[in-house]
């Protein structure tokens, strides 16, 4: 059975930085031989004391390795700290890339909320490991080298120290194989009650505005917290209770060899005491070992779970590849070609299939998609946008299929406003910014009087939804793309507003060239678009010209 800390913790810090890794072995390693070295000069130099003989020779070679040691572990821990550092930093942005190269639908299932959690709680128990790691390999390479001096010293007690130091690794790592999974258990318990801190947060108006509400969900938050606390606190208490027997245990190995050796070896008393300091150093070795375990077996789990989100987000060879354009000239035409996704049946029940659906979207027209809730308006636009990859069908562009699964560049070509969209501060990937386009932008949204933009950032965005929405499609149309897609952004304006954006702003973004499709419910303003597009139950019923 392999170690767990060595399959989950030592190679996740490998596969994050394998040569800071090894760097770290060998400095502690020459902190192993450093402090064997120690140990022999204290024997030596308390053997000659013991016989009246100048001990000169040995104080000097004391100092000298005593300042070679600080250097040495000064060195370890300068490397521990900057690599602890490394490794977190390394990891966070390995995984944000991760995400870019994923899709929208694998980071919906495994989910923002875990995400940002495992970032943040379980990088933070790794980076803080590495500590315990380290103290780890210094003392294994002490207990080596020390076990090696103590056969040059007795063999009778170099075996028991042996025997024992491996009993108690095995037996340790029996029962961390044990422990790996209650931690893994306990771990997903404090991840829910984790979202229930967020719910508590995210809907605080709206128990601020319901007494039962708050009760119950408070009673909940509570009594989950208490009783994963309390399962938490039980587990460690135990792991802790448990290495700290396998400590005693080598304290126990070392007064057996003092009082019992002896009994059964003649020659052992005339390297009792070489053989009891070395002993004692070794058990103080081992000592330092288990009791970074159980901070070692947390870390483990929270290395397992940041393999495991690095593997829920890793990009998988599409079973549906084709070949196509991936370079985009000016848009004429983006067409639907017998496009059809199917949602993933979770709930045992039917899933929901779009399509097929063929349609063709030209330059400088507006098109409304409209449908009741759950027809496949939203679906549609993240295929169309790719998003998601149509299980069947193809995206062409000017009559030329789009090569699959798209890349970034097809994507580029739409400027997009979510429903549950979100609104960054800083203008990031749009550039250069002509201040009077941008005071003409502002005024058409009229935001001229409420927010500024300075250096490319955002005054304020303390606003009303409807508001926010505003700057977003502000934000849209200076990305200077050709297609703009709305999903419901006039759902969130007031009525006079409403009427503005339909009569004056989408006649005005025709006007200047753009393809506008958006997702709108105002059957008053159908008459304003170019074509209306009319899903129900993820088919297109007819379209509007």
């Amino acid at each position: 059975m392999q170690n767990p800390i060595k399959t989950e913790l030592v190679n996740f810090l490998t596969n994050s930085s394998p040569q800071q890794l090894r760097k770290m072995g060998a400095l502690s390693g020459l902190v192993g031989i450093i402090n064997t070295l120690l140990i022999g000069v204290i024997n030596i130099a308390a053997a000659d004391v013991a016989k009246n003989e100048t001990v000169t020779l040995e104080f000097f070679g004391y100092v000298i390795l005593l300042g070679i040691f600080l250097l040495c572990t000064r060195r370890a821990n300068e490397e521990n700290i900057k690599n602890a550092n490394e490794f977190i930093y390394r990891f966070k942005i390995r995984i944000m890339s991760d995400a870019f190269r994923s899709n929208l639908l694998r980071v919906d299932r495994v989910g923002r909320d875990y995400i940002l959690e495992v970032l943040s709680r379980d990088t933070q128990l790794v980076s803080q490991s590495v500590n315990s790691l380290l103290a780890v390999f210094q003392s294994f390479s002490t207990v080596f080298f020390l076990t090696i001096y103590m056969a040059t010293v007795s063999m009778t007690a170099c075996l028991i120290i042996l025997c024992a130091a491996v009993a108690v690794f095995v037996v340790g790592c029996l029962e961390l194989v044990k422990l790996t999974d209650s931690m893994r258990s306990v771990s997903v318990k404090e991840a829910e009650v984790n979202a229930l801190y967020g719910s508590f947060l995210s809907g605080y108006k709206e128990i601020k505005m319901n007494s039962r509400r708050a009760l119950d969900l408070t009673r909940e938050m509570i009594a989950d917290a208490k009783a994963v606390n309390a399962e938490k606190t039980e587990l460690i208490q135990n792991i802790t209770l448990f290495f700290t027997y396998l400590q005693m245990l080598m304290y126990v190995v070392v007064g057996l060899m003092i009082f019992i050796v002896p009994l059964f070896s003649s020659d052992f008393s005339t390297h009792v005491m070489v053989a009891s300091t070395t002993a004692l150093f070794l058990a103080s070795s081992v000592s330092a070992t288990i009791v970074n375990i159980p901070n070692l077996s947390i870390a483990n789990v929270a290395a397992r779970n940041l393999r495991e989100l690095g593997e829920k987000l890793s990009v998988e060879t599409s079973a549906r590849e084709a070949p196509g354009i991936t370079t985009y000239p000016e848009v004429r035409t983006l067409t639907l070609e017998d496009i059809s996704y199917v949602h993933s049946n979770d709930g045992g029940k039917l899933p929901f299939k779009l399509g097929p659906i063929s349609y063709e979207f030209e330059a400088g027209k507006v098109y409304f998609i409209r449908g009741n809730n759950g027809s496949g308006k939203t679906t549609l636009m993240r295929v169309m946008l790719g998003l998601y990859q149509a299980q069947s069908g193809r995206l062409l562009i000017n009559g030329e299929p789009v090569a699959e699964p798209v890349n970034a560049a097809y994507r580029d070509l739409f400027a997009v406003v979510f429903s549950d969209f979100f609104l960054f501060k800083k203008l990031y990937g749009v550039g250069a910014i002509d201040d009077r386009e941008l005071d003409d932008l502002l005024a058409l949204f009229q935001m001229q009087n409420k927010v500024s933009v300075s250096d490319g950032v955002f005054s304020d965005l303390n606003f009303s939804t409807g508001q926010r929405k505003r700057l977003a499609l502000l934000v849209a149309l200076l990305e200077k793309k050709k297609i703009i897609v709305l999903d419901e952004w006039a759902a969130d304006q007031d009525p006079e507003f409403r009427q503005e954006f339909y009569q004056q702003i989408i006649p005005k973004l025709r006007a200047l060239g753009k393809t506008v499709i958006a997702i709108t419910h105002d059957d008053q303003y159908y008459e304003l678009a170019d074509q209306v597009i009319y899903l129900e139950n993820g088919q297109p019923i007819h379209a509007k010209h």
